[in-house]
C-alpha cells in the first residue's frame, strides 16, 4: 500500500472486512481503460513525459492481457492493486504519478458507469433476441385458438399468438427504457476528484470524449457520490424479471396435465428423483426465484443509499454486488426464456377443445345483441348471464347447445328484452370460438389480421432498436481505437 497512514497499517481482519477485491475483478478492464485515458490527459497537460506514458501504457496493456499477474494481496480494491503494480513495475517516480488529479471516488464511479454502459447494451441485445423469438413463435400460432383469462378464469376467446405478442410489446418498452437510461448513464464523473475538483489544469472534456461519454457530470459532489442511475437501472432489471416471472407462471400452469396447452421441451424440463412420470419446468421456477433476488437487490441498493449524507461514503462500495448481480441474472434469464419459447410445443388441439367448451363467447353474444338487435348492453349482459346459468345447470358439453325455445322464452320472461326468442336463439347459435375471433377486429384484438399487423410493426421496431444498438457498439469500438491511436501518436512523435 503506497497511500500514507497516520500511524499504523490496517490489520488483516479490518482489511479483509473492507476489501472489495474479489468483486472488483469485474471492473479491472474498465479501470485499465480509465487509467489509460487519465495517463493520456496527464501527458497533454504536461504532468507526464512521453517515456513515462510509454512505460505506464505498456504495463497497463500487460495487465490487460495477463490479469493473473496482478497481485491482489494486501489491497483493499482492484484500483489499489493496479496502482501498486504500476509503481512496482515502473517505480514511484513514474507509477506514483497516475493518481495525480484523480481520486478513488471519481475513478471508481467512472469505471462503474463505463461497465454499466456495456451492460445496458448487453441486456438490450438479449432482450431483442427473446422478443424476436416471441414474435417468431406468434407467427406460427395465429390459428392456435385458446381461452384468454382474467382472474385465472376464462374471459374471452383469443389465440396463442395474441398472448405471445402481449409480452413482446412489454419487452419492447423495456428496450425503449434502456435506451433512455443509456443517455443518463453515459456522463463522465472523471476529474471530479474526491468531491471538490482539483487545482491542476485537468481536462475533463478530453477524458470524457476519449472514453466515449456524451458529456460530463458538471457538479463534482453529484459526480462522485450520486448513485441514482443504479436505482433506475436495477429497477429496470426488476421490471424485466417481473415480466419473465409472469411468463414463467403462465407456462408452468399451461404445461400442467389439468391444462395441457403446451409442453416444455425435454431440453428445459427435469425429471423427478422418485416419480418417473414427472416433467418439471425447473428453469421457469428458477426464473421466478431469480426475480425475487433482483427485486431484493433493488431494495438493498435503495436501503444503502437512503440515509447517506452528501458526499462519498464507503457504504457505496456495497452497491456494486447487487447491481452487477442483477444484470447477470437478467441476461441468463433472458437467454433461458428465449430457448424455452423456441422449443415450446403448442398443443393446438387441446387449446381448441378448451375454447369450444368455454363460455368465453358470452361477451360476443352480448355485443351481437347490442349491435344487431339494439338491446341495451346491461340488458344483454343480464340476458346472456341467465342463459349461461341455465346452460351450466344443464351440464352442456358445448355451451348453450341444449337450450330450447322454451328455455329461451322462460329467460326472456324474467329479463325484459325487446328481442324475439327466435332471434335470440339465432344470435346464440351463430357464435362459436372460431367466429368469436373473426368478428372482433378492434385495434389490438386477437383477430388474425390485426395480429399480422402487430407482428409487422413489432419487427420494424425491433430492427430499429437492433440498428441503434449496433451503432452504439460501433461507437464504443471507435472509442477504443481512438485511445490506441492517441497512445501511438504520443509514443512515436
Amino acid at each position: 500500500m503506497y497511500r500514507s497512514r497516520h500511524k499504523e497499517d490496517l490489520d488483516n481482519r479490518t482489511l479483509n472486512f473492507l476489501s472489495s477485491i474479489e468483486i472488483d475483478d469485474k471492473i479491472l478492464y474498465y479501470d485499465i481503460l480509465c487509467t489509460t485515458v487519465h495517463v493520456i490527459m496527464l501527458y497533454k497537460i504536461h504532468v507526464l513525459e512521453k517515456h513515462e506514458v510509454s512505460r505506464l501504457v505498456g504495463e497497463l496493456n500487460n495487465v490487460l492481457h495477463h490479469p493473473d499477474k496482478l497481485s491482489r494481496e494486501g489491497c483493499e480494491d482492484i484500483h489499489e492493486a493496479l496502482e501498486t503494480h504500476l509503481i512496482k513495475k515502473t517505480g514511484i517516480n513514474v507509477g506514483g504519478k497516475i493518481q495525480t488529479g484523480r481520486s478513488r471516488n471519481d475513478q471508481i464511479i467512472t469505471d462503474i458507469r463505463i461497465k454499466a454502459r456495456d451492460d445496458i447494451i448487453n441486456v438490450m441485445i438479449h432482450l431483442n433476441r427473446l422478443t424476436k423469438q416471441l414474435i417468431d413463435k406468434s407467427e406460427d400460432n395465429l390459428d392456435s385458438i385458446m381461452p384468454l383469462y382474467t382472474h385465472l378464469q376464462q374471459a374471452q376467446i383469443g389465440n396463442f399468438a395474441h398472448y405471445l405478442l402481449s409480452y413482446s410489446e412489454t419487452l419492447i418498452r423495456e428496450i425503449d427504457k434502456l435506451f433512455s437510461l443509456y443517455e443518463r448513464i453515459n456522463q463522465s464523473p472523471l476529474g471530479a476528484g474526491p468531491i471538490g475538483g482539483s487545482l491542476l489544469p485537468i481536462d475533463r472534456n478530453m477524458t470524457a470524449k476519449l472514453l466515449g461519454f456524451d458529456n460530463i457530470l458538471s457538479n463534482s459532489i453529484d459526480a462522485t457520490s450520486s448513485r441514482d442511475f443504479m436505482i433506475e437501472f436495477t429497477s429496470n432489471m426488476a421490471s424485466i424479471m417481473i415480466t419473465l416471472s409472469r411468463i414463467s407462471e403462465d407456462l408452468i400452469i399451461w404445461s400442467s396435465q389439468e391444462f395441457g396447452f403446451i409442453e416444455i421441451s425435454d431440453k428445459h424440463a427435469s425429471t423427478s428423483s422418485a416419480m418417473p412420470q414427472k416433467r418439471n419446468p425447473d428453469p421457469l421456477e428458477i426464473t421466478r426465484s431469480k426475480t425475487a433476488i433482483v427485486i431484493g437487490n433493488l431494495t438493498t441498493i435503495m436501503t444503502i443509499l437512503k440515509s447517506l449524507p452528501s458526499g462519498y461514503s464507503r457504504d457505496l462500495q456495497d452497491t456494486k454486488v447487487p447491481f452487477w448481480n442483477s444484470v447477470e441474472l437478467v441476461v441468463s434469464s433472458l437467454d433461458i426464456m428465449k430457448d424455452v419459447i423456441q422449443y415450446l410445443v403448442v398443443k393446438k388441439d387441446a387449446m381448441r377443445t378448451a375454447s369450444t367448451k368455454s363460455y368465453a363467447i358470452s361477451l360476443d353474444i352480448a355485443e351481437v345483441l347490442v349491435t344487431k338487435y339494439k338491446v341495451p348492453f346491461r340488458t344483454a349482459h343480464q340476458l346472456v348471464g341467465a342463459l349461461v346459468n341455465l346452460s351450466v345447470n344443464n351440464n352442456d358439453e358445448i355451451p348453450f347447445r341444449s337450450l330450447s325455445t322454451g328455455d329461451i322464452k322462460d329467460v326472456l320472461s324474467k329479463v325484459k328484452a325487446n328481442i324475439a326468442p327466435g332471434e335470440l336463439i339465432k344470435a346464440i347459435r351463430e357464435i362459436d370460438s372460431n367466429k368469436s375471433i373473426r368478428i372482433r377486429n378492434s385495434e389490438g384484438s386477437p383477430n388474425p389480421k390485426e395480429q399480422i399487423r402487430i407482428i409487422r410493426k413489432s419487427k420494424l421496431q425491433l430492427q430499429k432498436y437492433s440498428n441503434e444498438v449496433q451503432k452504439k457498439n460501433e461507437r464504443i469500438d471507435l472509442v477504443k481505437q481512438k485511445i490506441t491511436n492517441t497512445i501511438k501518436e504520443i509514443v512515436t512523435t
